[in-house]
């Protein structure tokens, strides 16, 4: 037969197991709760109707208005697009969406219509200043008033909440036609501002033209440029520039080449005349002819010498005749020389003087730089301001006609589109929306306490509780009774159910309780078994009885030992005497048939716990406890020891270490996971051997299907077993 276990290895191992969600643990608070939930529910729906019948009816008016782009003018100018395809478009209806539930404008329609009369009654208005009810009722109105865009197609929507469902729409209609009245208004405005803007303009580029005019004509008459332009100046300039530097260039070549022959000559004039190249160098003709004239004298004189001799009047004519010839050639050399220095200088003297003519010119040229500069900067301005003048003359005309216009056309993008009905059906309170609205929220705080109280609920409820909360197997459950089967406070009655009633769900619950056990360890034979729990009364004393009660209906002796020596209860359910018992075997004052009890049931016995000792924990831990032990386990076949619960006292934490194993009683809906993990805790520090656990008192909603089906039996099917069946 298999056992059913926890999971060593999950949640039960951790103290986070606590808070694990149980999706089943949830359901079963709900079924349990079902009928408060529900009643929460039905509480908030009466509450939602009465609430919605005590409200004041509220209706709302809607009208509408169209915001187009603004479209081309009537002198074809196209105007400035502002639909949501362009730049900046969409934060034009935004920004008028803003417009349209402004204060300012509100505050329009209050005092143009004036709707504190409607808002207030007379004895509201009193003798209050009419400003003090315009900010009044316009505050009021902010209030009740919404601007919708909802679908941003240039279609804006005024909603108007009020009791008085006229009232309601005729706000909504006045508001929207103040709005239709401010953008004509601003319209008019702007283009008139656009005209005076522009006439101001225009008047200053005009005296700014005039100036600039002036101030050209000023200069031109103070530099002599009346007559001749600057232009002309400069071209002059420039020409006399390159022309005196060509004749600069052409004199300074020339003198260059005369200071050469001049040197050449000097150096010829340093030989003979006659011998010199000098005369080689002259460009004039009398000096060949008188050099020509010499040598034929020369050979006249040479011919008289040879013929007459030196003492002749003839040869002394001769020889003056080439005495005067040949200075003549020597003054001609020199009258030479004289006169290519002559031409050097004459050439040095021109080049100086077409140098000066240069540096004045281009003097000339420098000093005209900054005019050229200054005069060009005026012609500039001066063109600026014509350019200028020439645009706002257009603009203006074209803005002075198109104001014109538009006070005889209709030319504003504002126009209203659907108004405001008066409404026929309130929209608040909404019954239907209310009583949802009530019942959702119930809803939603039922849930949200249940969910609340079996988080906070740290009990077992269930096997499943128990499997996450410890890591030992669960052995099996003991059910409720049914309270129709048992007395009111009737522990003996309850205690023998088992025995009476062995035909009952809850007997075969035991029975396979017992079978468990049984098998729980095939490699040890548990012949003596502590049963405990965490604290009092959680059922550990019954499942004693009721374990005793279907081992000895299936034919075992067994022997149920209160070892309970602080609130014993094991002799008032079984109907015996406690006066001899367990402490006076361990004295040794009384032998054990005579403290040995037996019972109505058949092969089950019980030992009584004695006289209550002072120190409890101390005899069950002395060797006289252990040799009693022995001796009952030579006479029985199975000892089942009734112990205090383990953390109230440490009796059974003593015990564990003296027998089998020890089984924990867990109460359903009472013990807590954190005292079954201590009760664990204390038994397994000590070296002690944990069995399993038994869940008590467990309803047939908190069983499992496995639990269900597995360990018990429906009342039909318990019926037709017989009563010993096991």
């Amino acid at each position: 037969m298999d056992i059913p276990t926890a999971d060593s290895s999950g949640a039960a191992s951790s103290e986070d197991a606590v808070f694990e969600f149980n999706l089943k643990r949830y359901f079963e608070a709900l079924r349990r709760y079902l009928w408060a939930l529900l009643a929460l529910i039905a509480l908030a729906v009466v509450g939602a109707v009465v609430y919605t019948n005590r409200q004041t009816e509220i209706y709302q008016a809607r009208a509408s208005v169209q915001i187009e782009p603004r479209l081309p003018d009537l002198l074809g100018q196209t105007q400035m697009q502002l639909s949501r395809a362009t730049p900046g478009g969409n934060d034009y209806y935004m920004q008028q969406k803003e417009v349209l539930g402004s204060y300012t404008l509100v505050r329009l329609t209050v005092a143009k219509n004036r709707l504190y009369t409607r808002l207030f009654s007379d004895a509201q208005r009193g003798t209050r200043k009419v400003d003090d009810l315009v900010e009044d009722a316009t505050e009021l109105l902010r209030k009740h008033l919404t601007i919708e865009y909802p679908k941003e197609n240039r279609i804006m929507y005024v909603t108007v909440r009020d009791k008085d469902r006229q009232l309601a729409a005729d706000i909504a209609n006045l508001h929207i036609a103040t709005y239709v009245a401010y953008s004509k208004g601003l319209l008019s405005t702007d283009t008139k501002d656009a005209s005076g803007a522009l006439s101001t303009e225009f008047d200053q580029a005009e005296t700014a033209l005039h100036d600039a005019d002036a101030a050209l004509y000023q200069y031109q008459q103070d530099n002599h440029l009346l007559e001749r332009s600057l232009d002309d100046q400069r071209e002059t300039t420039s020409s006399e520039i390159t022309s005196y530097s060509a004749k600069r260039n052409e004199a300074r070549g020339k003198r260059i080449e005369l200071q050469a022959r001049r040197d050449r000559m000097r150096e010829a004039a340093k030989l003979d005349v006659l011998e010199s190249p000098i005369l080689l160098m002259s460009e004039s003709g009398s000096f060949d002819t008188l050099r020509s004239k010499y040598y034929e004298e020369r050979n006249k004189f040479i011919e008289v010498e040879k013929e007459v001799g030196p003492k002749n009047p003839r040869y002394q004519m001769a020889k003056a005749k080439v005495d005067d010839l040949y200075s003549a050639l020597e003054t001609e050399s020199k009258r030479m020389l004289a006169g290519i220095e002559a031409q050097v200088q004459a050439s040095q003297q021109a080049e100086n003087a077409l140098k000066l003519e240069v540096d004045r010119a281009t003097k000339e040229a420098l000093d005209l730089g900054p005019k050229v500069v200054a005069y060009n900067t005026l012609l500039r301005l001066k063109k600026t301001a014509e350019d200028r003048y020439e645009m706002l003359r257009g603009r203006l005309s074209a803005s002075e006609m198109n104001d014109r216009m538009n006070r005889t056309y209709d030319n504003s993008n504002v126009k209203p589109l659907d108004p405001a009905l008066v409404p026929t059906k309130p929209v608040y309170p909404n019954l239907r929306i209310n009583i949802a609205f009530g019942a959702v929220l119930a809803l939603f705080l039922g849930l949200g306490l249940i969910v609340l109280i079996v988080f906070l609920d740290r009990s077992v409820t269930s096997t499943a509780d128990v499997a996450q909360t410890t890591s030992v197997p669960i052995l099996g459950v003991i059910p409720n009774l049914p309270p129709s089967d048992l007395a009111a406070d009737d522990d003996s009655a309850r205690d023998l159910y088992v025995h009476r009633q062995p035909a009952s769900s809850i007997a075969e619950c035991c029975r396979s309780l017992r079978t468990n056990i049984m098998f729980s360890d095939a490699d040890h034979q548990l012949k003596t078994i502590v049963v405990s729990s965490a604290n009092p009364r959680e059922g550990k004393t019954t499942s004693v009885i009721y374990l005793g009660t279907t081992m000895a209906q299936g034919g075992q002796r067994v022997l149920l030992i209160d070892t309970d020596m602080r609130r014993p209860r094991l002799h008032v359910s079984m109907g015996i005497s406690r006066h001899t018992g367990l402490s006076n075997l361990i004295v040794g004052d009384r032998d054990y048939d005579e403290c040995i009890k037996t019972t109505e049931i058949p092969n089950l016995f019980v030992l009584p716990c004695g006289p209550l000792p002072p120190n409890p924990a101390e005899i069950l831990m002395s060797q006289r406890f252990r040799t009693v032990l022995e001796e009952l386990g030579k006479r029985y076949d199975r000892i089942i020891l009734d112990s205090p619960p383990v953390q109230i006292v440490t009796d059974a934490v003593v015990l564990s270490r003296q027998t089998d194993g020890v089984m924990l009683v867990v109460r359903a809906g009472k013990t807590l996971r954190d005292d079954i993990r201590r009760a664990e805790r204390s038994i397994r520090n000590v070296g002690g051997r944990i069995i399993g656990v038994i869940v008590n008192a467990l309803g047939p909603d908190e069983r499992s299907g496995h639990y269900y089906s597995y360990y018990g039996y429906s009342e039909a099917e318990s019926s037709k077993q017989s009563p010993n069946a096991s």
